[in-house]
């Protein structure tokens, strides 16, 4: 009986275990914890930049701290609103909402937490510019773009990837309080790279989005204009990604940002090329994970930059 009741107590523990991490991963991807990683690090990057970063190190901590939090929140308002879009689409169809793992109920209250959390800790380690930006992207992407660009207009990540590319401004503020061209240089960048970054995805996924009625690009307009567009907003990515260096005559980054940039363009051509069919397909969803390479790339080259040429700053 005692080895029954240890066996038991063993098959209840480990099953309870299960069921806690199961729980952490949904709470993981419910806060889209890996897209919230890349604008974690381009705030770090904004802060890095930043004069006297070492300084403020404390405002540095709760600047990137605030922003992780409130842009998980961001993502689960996001869910909250699509379940039922989701579960029309293959890349999101196993999301916790849409398979009903969490009630959504329980994910406004999982909002509420992190959203309070960073505001308080914004409002005591930063100062209110910081607080106002980072409220306004977290708005910006968790209701303005879900509930209205998404729905009602195919140029919906234009105008919504504003939200996304604050980060960068974000960081900045929390050091110095104040804005700077730089900063302001880097937000447009990340604007203009969020169109050339997520249709070559939309391609992949339009008859996905066809079947949901979301009026994506390709869906609206046909696969060759979107194309047209990605290489459109690849040369402007690749035109922008170059003007730090006429700010800080960094020749280190301004290496890197040109040969991966044209890298990018390159891309964003030969898609162009390409006859519709599962190899643009493939191509397309290619393009894709690079350019989250590339951006990572971009944002790195200015750190590298700023340690080997030592810049100032305006």
């Amino acid at each position: 009986m005692l080895k029954e009741g240890i066996s038991s107590g063993g098959v209840g523990d480990a099953s309870g275990r299960r069921m806690r991490w199961s729980l952490l991963r949904d709470l993981w991807v419910l806060a889209k914890a890996r897209v919230v990683s890349l604008l974690v690090f381009t705030a770090a990057v904004g802060e890095i930049l930043a004069p006297d970063a070492l300084v403020h190190w404390e405002s540095a901590v709760a600047g990137l701290l605030g922003i992780a939090l409130a842009g998980g929140a961001g993502g689960v308002l996001n869910q909250i609103v699509e379940p039922v879009l989701d579960q029309h689409m293959r890349r999101t169809l196993h999301r916790p909402l849409a398979e009903g793992r969490i009630s959504r109920g329980g994910a406004i209250v999982y909002a509420g937490v992190l959203m309070l959390a960073a505001m308080v800790i914004l409002a005591w380690g930063t100062n209110p510019l910081t607080l106002g930006l980072t409220l306004v992207g977290t708005v910006g992407y968790g209701v303005v773009y879900t509930l209205y660009l998404k729905p009602s207009t195919p140029w919906n990540i234009v105008w919504g990837g504003l939200a996304g590319a604050l980060p960068p401004l974000i960081g900045w503020t929390a050091i110095t309080g104040s804005v700077s061209v730089l900063p302001l240089v880097l937000v447009l960048l990340i604007f203009v790279w969020t169109p050339a970054h997520f249709w070559p995805l939309a391609i992949c996924c339009r008859e996905d989005y066809a079947q949901a009625c979301i009026p994506m690009l390709p869906v609206t307009h046909g696969v060759d204009r979107t194309r047209q567009e990605v290489l459109r907003y690849a040369v402007l990515t690749w035109l922008v990604s170059l003007a730090p260096v006429l700010l800080t005559g960094d020749w280190v980054y301004g290496g890197i940002a040109g040969i991966s940039g044209a890298w990018f363009v390159g891309m964003a051509l030969r898609l162009k090329g390409l006859p519709e069919g599962q190899e643009m397909d493939r191509y397309a969803r290619r393009m894709f994970a690079y350019s989250i390479s590339y951006l990572f790339l971009l944002f790195t080259a200015l750190i590298l930059g700023k340690l080997v040429m030592g810049y100032g700053f305006f």
